[in-house]
């Protein structure tokens, strides 16, 4: 049996078995169905049948449908069951071979004929025999359907059935018979050709219906028509078989010679008067295109049957003002003309002019919805009709069509310059983004043509008393512009006019940062010949002005965003190997050493020099007029001149990079990594070899001297070549690290570890250290005692690569390096702690290679003459074990921590065996008195309750439950929490019963407490379901923790309550939902447009000052004069002060005030005093209501004074 056969199988067995699921169903129709197909299999079973397959099925609902029918009659004589019955065959038929389809067609129809025919067949029924009958039609082949035999039960008699069906005045027995002839013509049956063979005769049905009905609308009398209570049945009526062509359309099934006869029919529906037809009859004609735009090819459709096609739909032209079918007609058509695209790319094009005149009548009208489409049909139009290849310039296509396309570009142009006209100026925006994407699409080939309507845009955006609101769009277009023609075009047409400028030259200083954002593959002469002068003229003026000069500052950032336009102008720059010359190189070089802020502006552009060449070489653009205008052979060419400067600029980097601040260099460190890509293998030799050198001296220089700054600058930069540099240094670079590994500086020890990590990245890296493996071995081993804490990190990450690269025959290395592997496991750095438990999963999986060998007799400590031992996973839990035994007890909590991570990797892999005496071992120390090894052990207790399987854990509940619970009340370190949620654990996997069985009776309280929270958290949920759903948010929140080790070894008490009981009873916000405030001032409110918004959203109710009363007092106190200075008044609070009782208007107020902050009677009659807000302390702080300020605390026990809200455990404690 094949592999397809075996996934349909298993396919049935889904649907089978869903179906034996509803066997308790609420609903009558789903518990027959279970409950006929429980008779059928227990029928079959008794049957002695081996298996129940497809044929056993088959036979025995068929057998079924016949005692549902009378045999003289043909009449349904049960009709519930012969629902059911077709409802399973309906099923059983999609898996039946289609030979046993074939061979057994007329004796099947005869037998589902009935169930369609039947005046008693409802709608369910109808639908199942439909299915059926889909089935079976699809099961036949070209031989049946053209009735070579002349049998009289053939399969167009079948699908005549299902035609009439279509049509049928039920909505979802139409739409089954719908599906089912859009599924036979999906698939056709093995032939010459991809064409279904009853396609002309269903496409002739569905064009005759809709002609009759046509027709009968057409001849119907007024009289009559409201006798049947108006058109909205005939209406109804076109749309059903509207619904039915649009079906058989989207099969690409659609026969080329009623293409023009489906178009004229549905002109006559577009003619109607009714909206929801019109609407239909656009949508058939979109699916008409879209089928065309697939199968424009194979379909074999003439051009005059497209032409004919799209002169239907422009003839249908609506009113401008008609919202509804306005929006359909413009989305035809631009489904259509995307598909003539297709089919001919150049006569498409040049239609363009015609199309946008007939779409600008839509631009002209008021209203947003309409103009809006016709945009949006208009950049569809220009984004995918417009064909790239078409655009390209001699000798890639021929003189006459680049003078045709030419000449189109010239009256697009004209049209663009019509749409910028005061005519259209309710639609300024939609057609400035039309303008933005013919920019980018015609791309070179719009200058010079287009160069009218980008002078008119640049006047808008100069003018911005007129035109403000066009201020972001008109930037749009311009940097559209500059993206596709190229910066010198652009400014030839808008140029800056920084130093000169009048109200005839205007400036346009604005433009700059639209050029920064838009510059791409122009050419890098132009900034040094254009913008570097500029630079210069403005920074000769700094002296003149002074330091807090506004017009100074105004130079300064005008500089800035020049400087900020070298970056982009060396992203794939066109001339690089002229441009970027000796003089240039050495001109940005000594700027980097003269002027610190601008080494990152230069850095950043010399990293774009080499980073766009090289992406641009290695992955070409799929944009036939970039690749024309710039091919990848001359970014190789670039990349090859910037080779030969490389060793130059590498120095000055390298100088750069150790005269700056080791927290600010990151971006030079960069750069000389994009241009050690580059360097030749030569270049690189030298260089490489000079640091060496300045390294050897440099360490001789700090010998003597506490700091080794300048040792550790040139390190970095050793390590960052490391990748680059050829096998023959390699030798240099291991001296390196066998130097300097034992140094007892961090910076230096931990770069020295650094090297063979950054090594191991490259292949050639990693066959060398395979080769020097055993050295290294014993360098790391010596170096133990000597690593520095902040050099872990590093150095656990060289052990990991060398335990990845171990031979197998050398694994007694994971023997000796396994203990500080496992005490890394506890080391305060989070990245050393995941990279030491990485490394111990690496090293199980080297130890579980069938060859790998542990020689003892090489390890410190053993007999030479002990035997090698074969490796295994077992074998490297035995090793671990000896940190069981451990001197400290950090490092017997570490080995615990260490199993608990192996255990739960491996434990499908290790015999049940080793797995019982590790647990055995490990549950003896959770009666341990340390509480670090008791928390390791709680851990590991808690993946093997949730990892190991059933029949190894459920007997050591009974030994586990017990030295568990002699934690339960011990609240250091969250072990009472951890050691209830085993338990509760433990009862959702065994069962409460069995964990009320083995737990000791003294703990018997804790196992009924856990059960109340259960069944009240149940009963909360039951409560909110009962409620609404709309009341329950649902969880976004995802994992907080790295590995599914993690959430089983720290996941806490609150995530399984909210996973086990749906809402958690610690904090009531889960179940109410989570809440946010707006965090704003009565000054300033909240601005929702604002990018900062969400800084003032806020989880928690904000607390607001109550500053009303100060700002009085503010206010009656000081003022400012005319020219702003602050006048202190004379105060005229005084007098109160002198008489504090003025402001008391009666003796009732003294009462009432004495009263509220006076004490009050608590439990057992003892007194407190109010505080804060409750004593009516006011004037500071206040919320934003009284509700608010005053909390009432609601009381979910009835009767319990003093029981903490939603509290699981009490303190019984009294003081």
């Amino acid at each position: 049996m094949d592999p397809e056969q075996v996934s349909k199988l298993l396919e049935l067995e889904d649907k089978l078995a869903k179906i034996r699921a509803q066997s308790s169903s609420k609903l009558e129709n789903q518990k027959h169905i279970a409950i006929i197909l429980a008779a059928v299999e227990e029928n079959i079973n008794e049957q002695d049948a081996t298996n129940k397959n497809i044929v056993n099925y088959l036979i025995s609902f068929m057998s079924l449908l016949d005692q549902t029918i009378d045999p003289e009659t043909t009449a349904i004589k049960d009709l519930q069951l012969a629902t059911s019955t077709m409802y399973l065959l309906d099923i059983i038929f999609q898996y039946t071979p289609k030979k046993m389809l074939r061979s057994r067609f007329a004796d099947i129809l005869t037998k589902v004929a009935p169930c369609i025919t039947d005046e008693k067949a409802n709608a369910p029924l109808i639908r199942s025999a439909v299915g059926c009958l889909e089935s079976l039609l699809i099961a036949q082949d070209t031989q049946s359907w053209n009735n070579t035999q002349n049998l009289k039960v053939t399969p167009k008699r079948g699908l005549d059935g299902l035609l009439e069906l279509s049509l049928d005045p039920r909505p979802k027995v139409r739409k089954r018979a719908q599906d089912a002839i859009a599924n036979i013509l999906k698939n056709p049956p093995p032939g010459p050709t991809a064409e279904h063979v009853a396609a002309p005769s269903i496409s002739e049905f569905a064009i005759n219906a809709l002609v009759s009905i046509l027709e009968e609308a057409a001849t119907i009398s007024n009289k009559k028509l409201r006798a049947m209570g108006g058109s909205n049945e005939l209406n109804s009526r076109i749309i059903h078989v509207l619904k039915l062509l649009s079906n058989i359309i989207a099969t690409n099934q659609w026969p080329t010679v009623h293409v023009e006869r489906l178009c004229d029919l549905l002109l006559e529906v577009c003619k109607t008067s009714d909206q929801f037809l019109v609407s239909n009859s656009f949508k058939c004609f979109e699916t008409l295109f879209q089928s065309m735009a697939e199968s424009s090819v194979s379909s074999g459709l003439a051009e005059n049957k497209f032409m004919r096609a799209l002169e239907v739909i422009f003839s249908l032209k609506p009113s401008q003002n008609d919202t509804h079918l306005a929006g359909a007609w413009i989305a035809v058509v631009a489904k259509g003309i995307t598909t003539y695209a297709i089919h001919d790319p150049l006569k498409c094009f040049v239609k363009l002019p015609e199309i946008f005149r007939t779409l600008s009548y839509y631009l002209s009208s008021e209203l947003p919805d309409v103009y809006s489409s016709a945009a949006q049909c208009l950049i569809a139009i220009i984004t995918d009709a417009v064909k790239s290849e078409i655009l390209l310039f001699p000798p890639a296509v021929s003189a006459e069509q680049y003078e045709t396309v030419d000449d189109v570009i010239q009256e697009l142009s004209e049209i663009f310059v019509d749409l910028l006209s005061i005519k259209y100026t309710h639609c300024a925006k939609s057609v400035l983004s039309i303008l933005a994407a013919a920019f980018k699409k015609l791309r070179y080939r719009a200058n010079p043509d287009f160069l009218k309507p980008l002078e008119i845009v640049g006047g808008w955006r100069t003018d911005e008393r007129n035109f403000l609101d066009l201020r972001n769009e008109t930037e749009y277009v311009i940097g559209a512009a500059v993206e596709s023609m190229g910066v010198e075009t652009v400014l030839g047409c808008l140029p800056l006019n920084l130093i000169n400028h009048s109200p005839s030259k205007p400036g346009r200083a604005w433009l700059l940062p639209i050029l920064r954002d838009s510059i791409k593959n122009s050419t890098l002469h132009t900034f040094f010949t254009e913008f570097l002068p500029l630079i210069k003229h403005f920074e000769s003026k700094y002296e003149k002005l002074g330091k807090e000069s506004v017009q100074l500052k105004v130079f300064q950032t005008v500089v800035d965003q020049i400087w900020s336009l070298l970056p982009p102008f060396c992203d794939i720059p066109t001339d690089l190997s002229t441009a970027f010359s000796d003089e240039v190189a050495a001109e940005l070089s000594g700027l980097m050493y003269s002027n610190i802020e601008l080494r990152t502006t230069i850095c950043n552009a010399l990293k774009t020099l080499v980073e766009s060449n090289l992406a641009y070489q290695n992955d070409p653009t799929s944009d036939p007029l970039l690749i024309q205008h710039f091919p990848a052979e001359k970014a190789t060419e670039s990349l090859e001149y910037l080779s030969t400067k490389s060793s130059n600029l590498l120095a000055v980097l390298f100088n750069l990079y150790t005269q700056t601040a080791p927290n600010a260099r990151g971006y030079i460190l960069e750069t000389i990594d994009a241009y050690l890509k580059i360097t030749k293998e030569e270049d690189l030799t030298n260089t490489f070899n000079n640091v060496c050198g300045l390294l050897s001296n440099a360490f001789k220089e700090e010998a003597n001297k506490n700091k080794n700054e300048m040792s550790a600058t040139l390190l970095d930069l050793v390590i960052s070549m490391v990748k680059y540099v050829p096998s023959s240094s390699y030798g240099s670079l291991f001296s390196i690290f066998n130097t300097i590994v034992n140094s007892e500086d961090s910076l230096i020890q931990k770069r020295a570890y650094r090297i063979i990590h950054k090594l191991s990245e490259i292949e050639e890296g990693s066959d060398a250290i395979s080769n020097y493996i055993g050295d290294i071995e014993q360098i790391m081993l010596k170096s133990a005692s000597s690593v520095q804490t902040s050099s872990k990190s590093a150095r656990l990450q060289a052990i990991r690569t060398i335990v990845q690269l171990l031979p197998v025959d050398q694994l007694s290395f994971i023997v000796q390096v396994v203990a500080e592997v496992i005490l890394s496991t506890k080391d305060v750095n989070e990245k050393s702690r995941e990279t030491a438990f990485g490394i111990l999963i690496d090293m199980a999986k080297k130890m579980d290679n069938p060859n790998g060998i542990v020689k003892l007799s090489q390890i410190p400590g053993y007999d030479p003459s002990t035997p090698d031992q074969p490796s295994s996973v077992a074998e490297f839990f035995k090793i671990m074990s000896a940190g069981l035994i451990g001197e400290s007890q950090h490092m017997v909590s570490a080995t615990i921590t260490a199993y608990s991570c192996l255990v739960f990797e491996f434990k499908d892999r290790v015999d049940t065996g080793v797995l019982l005496e590790i647990y055995d071992t490990i549950e003896l120390y959770l009666t341990s008195n340390s509480r670090e090894i008791v928390k390791s052990s709680i851990g590991f207790a808690k993946v093997c309750c949730l990892g190991l399987r059933d029949d190894i854990m459920k007997p050591k509940v009974k030994e586990l439950l017990p030295k568990l619970l002699r934690w339960s009340h011990e609240h250091t370190g969250h072990f009472k929490a951890k050691v209830k949620h085993i338990i509760e654990r433990l009862i959702r996997r065994f069962g409460y019963e069995y964990i009320e069985a083995n737990f000791p009776e003294e703990d018997m309280r804790l196992l009924a407490n856990i059960r109340k929270s259960r069944n009240r958290s149940m009963r909360k949920q039951t409560e909110g379901e009962e409620e609404g759903p709309a009341q329950a948010a649902p969880s976004t929140k995802s994992s907080r923790f790295m590995s599914a080790l993690d959430e089983a070894l720290y996941s806490s008490e609150e995530e399984s309550d909210d996973e086990e009981e749906g809402t958690g009873s610690k904090n009531d916000r889960r179940k109410k939902g989570s809440k946010q405030f707006i965090v704003e001032s009565k000054e300033n409110p909240l601005d929702l447009l604002d990018s900062q918004t969400l800084a003032h959203i806020s989880s928690t109710r904000p607390k607001t000052l109550n500053t009303g009363k100060r700002r009085i007092v503010d206010d009656e106190v000081f003022s400012f004069d005319a020219e702003g200075k602050l006048v202190v008044k004379d105060d005229k609070r005084k007098n109160n002060a002198e008489d504090p009782l003025e402001e008391i208007t009666s003796g009732v107020n003294a009462y009432l005030d004495a009263v509220k902050q006076g004490p009050v009677k608590g439990q057992k009659n003892r007194l407190k005093f109010k505080k804060g807000a409750r004593a009516g302390n006011y004037d500071d702080f206040g919320d934003d209501d009284d509700e608010v300020a005053l909390p009432k605390p609601k009381s979910t026990d009835k009767g319990r004074i003093g029981k903490k809200q939603n509290g699981r455990f009490k303190n019984k404690r009294k003081l």
